[in-house]
């Protein structure tokens, strides 16, 4: 399967960059079906000034691969927590994050 017939890749629109920020939307699920738009945001921040949004509004569950891509991103970038935003994330969400040990490396709000 090319990656442009897989759904998560047409289904999801880019990143964007805007006021030295670039934001991402997963879908419902995060889950390695994100790793090109991760790759994507890597590339865009990386040895620049611009801050990571992340916007978990619309995800509802982060499978183990949306985990490893969070850090595989975190480890990519080497930016302080400030500069790593994990927006709207829904209380369970939250809770699953900081049990993993996302909070002293990304601002999850």
């Amino acid at each position: 399967m090319s990656l442009a017939t897989h759904p998560a890749v047409t289904s999801t629109p880019p990143a964007k960059v805007k006021n030295r920020t670039v934001t991402l939307s997963p879908p419902t699920i995060l889950d390695i079906s994100m790793c090109r738009e991760f790759w994507e945001i890597a590339q865009q921040a990386r040895d620049s000034e611009i801050k990571v949004i992340i916007d978990l509004q619309e995800t509802v569950s982060i499978h183990d691969s949306g985990y490893t891509l969070l850090w595989m991103l975190k480890e990519s970038l080497a930016k302080e927590r400030t500069d790593l935003l994990l927006l709207h994330c829904r209380p369970h969400l939250k809770k699953a994050l900081w049990s993993h040990g996302f909070d002293p490396h990304f601002t999850i709000l």
